[in-house]
């Protein structure tokens, strides 16, 4: 066997053998309580800005996905003075992170991404599943993963701005 051929065999059975021993209902219960946070976290950042509590509604969106089956997940919908901004969980299985969630203002188009990843100074693969790894939200803008912000306050007011406008 040559060497290659041993590497993608070795690989193969380390993905096999991965994908046995991820427990995909916890990776979900993850997720959704990923997804709460995050939302509560703007809710609030918005709400001490002084934007007003009737501004938020709580949306729900069917997600499907091969891993994870079929289930709902919580969205958010803000009313800013000068447009809607939706916040929409696309799934939690992605490449290169742990969950996307596309935000755009409603009937403009403009849209950027919000990707959970391990944080920056994190190994990318520890062996860990993903549910039991710290998760770190990044904002990218446009297509691509390139140009990509942290999702702090400083990028919460970046990833309004790039959405309605400064």
């Amino acid at each position: 066997m040559t060497d290659l051929k041993r590497f993608i065999s070795e690989q193969q059975a380390k993905k096999q053998s991965q994908e046995r021993h991820v427990d995909w209902e916890a990776r979900k219960k993850r997720w959704l309580d990923e997804l709460d946070q995050l939302f509560s976290y703007i809710r609030q950042s918005l709400i001490d800005a002084g934007l007003d509590p009737s501004a938020f509604a709580s949306t729900t969106h069917p997600i499907s996905e091969e891993t994870l089956g079929a289930y709902s997940a919580s969205g958010l919908r803000v009313q800013m003075p000068t447009g809607v901004v939706q916040f929409t969980p696309v799934a939690s299985v992605i490449i290169g992170g742990f969950g996307r969630v596309d935000v755009e203002e409603t009937g403009r188009g403009a849209r950027v991404k919000l990707i959970a990843q391990p944080p920056e100074n994190a190994s990318v693969d520890d062996g860990r599943p993903a549910y039991e790894r710290e998760w770190a939200w990044r904002v990218y803008p446009g297509v691509g993963a390139r140009n990509g912000f942290d999702f702090d306050n400083t990028g919460l007011v970046r990833l309004f701005e790039s959405i309605v406008g400064e």
